[in-house]
């Protein structure tokens, strides 16, 4: 990438121009090759990392990660027996048992976190995705991906799943603990949100959209 020059206007420089995000330095948006990266010649930033295939990539990652979400939210995470009782315990059931406690605050903090951010992220990818690639160009589609990009900031199911970590690290000489099928389906669906994080290039997104508008232009 290169910042265009004294006479040279963002117009003139590029058809497209992006900002650093660390230094706002203007700079011209290049294809990156797979594995490579872009970073920006005033602070060093990666602007951008090449993952390419990112909308089939995207497609994929949600349909697993939204069938992954209802196991993951019902079923029993951990089983603890103890004294000769069982109780199994699901996210659902923490989040409520947290609200019965008293603990709203933290409920509701999990329940944005850990359920309602992450169900939102695959929606959004998975609707982007697919009429990203049947060819279509909505007028709102560039607002679920800038909501989307709001959203992934705050779907953190990987911090609820260390959370559940250190509690069996707590509890394990207290009781006998074991996974359930819903801690598994957790796990899956805490990799699928993490993976459309980092292998999904949203610059890809933006010109697949791009291209099918111009394309396409009714």
């Amino acid at each position: 990438m290169h910042a265009p020059t004294p006479g040279e206007t963002p117009a003139t420089a590029s058809n497209h121009i992006t900002a650093c995000a660390e230094c706002d330095l203007l700079l011209e948006d290049i294809d990156v090759p797979a594995g490579g990266e872009s970073l920006c010649p005033r602070c060093g930033h990666v602007l951008r990392e090449g993952c390419p295939d990112s909308v089939i990539h995207a497609l994929i990652l949600s349909i697993v990660g939204l069938c992954m979400f209802g196991p993951a939210i019902g079923l029993p995470l951990l089983s603890m027996s103890t004294a000769g009782l069982r109780h199994d315990a699901s996210l659902a059931q923490a989040i409520l048992s947290l609200g019965s406690s008293g603990l709203w605050e933290v409920a509701i903090l999990v329940s944005i976190c850990a359920v309602i951010a992450p169900l939102l992220n695959m929606w959004l990818m998975f609707t982007v995705s697919l009429i990203l690639q049947m060819r279509s160009h909505p007028a709102w589609m560039p607002s679920l991906l800038r909501l989307n990009h709001t959203v992934q900031e705050w779907a953190m199911p990987e911090v609820f799943l260390m959370a559940v970590l250190v509690s069996v690290v707590k509890l394990k000489d207290l009781a006998q603990l074991l996974p359930g099928v819903g801690l598994y389906c957790f796990v899956c669906l805490m990799l699928c949100a993490l993976l459309l994080g980092t292998l999904i290039d949203q610059h890809e997104l933006w010109q697949t959209y791009e291209s099918n508008r111009d394309d396409n232009p009714r």
